[in-house]
């Protein structure tokens, strides 16, 4: 089976590099009052998760940011707790191939957005998420480290607790604050 898995990864890999190509992604770090777009990618197949990813909406989107964002669920049909009215996109398991790609329209408009900043709010290592992060064309990536050697971060976070996702984005947004460039 795990041979399977490596497949699968390599595949992955080679899909999200053919997406990105030579020269599209540059890397540019922002202080936060200069970001315009921000991207979000988690996981919503529990309640508390979600709650948390649209807080984090609400909060960009106080400070008149554009935000996007897009989520896996692990069902067939989106789950009760969802609010239609928030800028979310959403992968249903049907929508997600044999090796973890998902297909819809909008992962493709994501993956070519590109955002000033993209947030991975998924510690689980969702293989979905992980390609989606990978392939965008995003000038800065961030997200935790959750010793998963395929996703491609520019900025991680490493020693949060029991992936506590509360101070993962305390944490973040007071690097984000810190951030000058000039």
């Amino acid at each position: 089976m795990e041979i399977i898995e490596k497949i699968k990864s390599i595949l992955r890999k080679r899909k999200s590099k053919r997406i990105l190509g030579n020269g599209k992604r540059v890397l540019h770090l922002k202080e936060l009052k200069d970001v315009k777009s921000v991207g979000i990618v988690f996981d919503a197949s529990t309640e508390d998760l979600y709650r948390r990813a649209a807080h984090l909406v609400r909060h960009f989107a106080s400070m008149h940011k554009e935000v996007r964002s897009i989520a896996v669920t692990n069902t067939e049909v989106l789950p009760p707790y969802v609010d239609n009215t928030l800028s979310f996109n959403y992968i249903l398991k049907k929508e997600i191939n044999w090796i973890g790609v998902p297909k819809n329209k909008y992962v493709d408009i994501f993956i070519h957005k590109d955002f000033d900043l993209l947030i991975n709010l998924d510690f689980s290592g969702n293989k979905s998420l992980v390609y989606i992060v990978n392939a965008s064309i995003a000038s800065l990536k961030m997200g935790i480290n959750n010793d998963d050697s395929e996703i491609e971060l520019d900025f991680m976070f490493e020693g949060i607790k029991d992936n506590d996702l509360g101070v993962f984005l305390k944490e973040m947004l007071k690097y984000l604050e810190m951030i000058k460039t000039k």
